[in-house]
């Protein structure tokens, strides 16, 4: 199940890990942010291919064992990124001390999309004893990595 072939350019295969996770918030999220961390070339150890499927998928369970070799500014991305996914516990607060400035503002939108607050959405408020509904924005978007 861990073949390693599939997509064969690099936006095909970033996309296909995106179809992977589409529709799991949380999965989502810590999938995006290990492409924006760019930790998610082919060649990576916690990138597998499903033999019936040819699709990518990452095994985040695998990620801390993996990523010792890092650096700690590239160890805590991928490690918060394991924690999003659902499978690793984490003391945030040890991971987020030291984070530069990119890092953490791509924490701060990846815990927006786990909770699924990246696009706009609606919330009641109360004004009075009656409530009204209204439309709030988003509390973060990825920023257009196309530039």
């Amino acid at each position: 199940m861990t073949s390693n072939t599939g997509p064969t350019s690099d936006l095909e295969h970033v996309a296909a890990l995106r179809e992977w996770a589409r529709g799991m918030t949380a999965l989502s999220a810590a999938t995006e942010l290990v492409i924006r961390a760019g930790f998610a070339q082919k060649s990576r150890p916690w990138i597998h291919y499903d033999e019936d499927t040819r699709r990518p998928w990452i095994d985040f369970d695998q990620i801390p064992d993996l990523c010792g070799a890092m650096s700690g500014g590239e160890q805590r991305p991928l490690r918060i990124a394991a924690s999003l996914s659902g499978t690793t516990p984490i003391v945030l607060g040890d991971e987020i001390v030291g984070l530069d400035h990119r890092w953490t503002e791509l924490m701060r939108i990846a815990i927006a999309h786990a909770a699924g607050f990246t696009e706009p959405t609606t919330d009641v408020v109360f004004e009075g004893d009656t409530p009204t509904r209204i439309t709030v924005p988003p509390l973060a978007v990825w920023p257009d990595i196309s530039r």
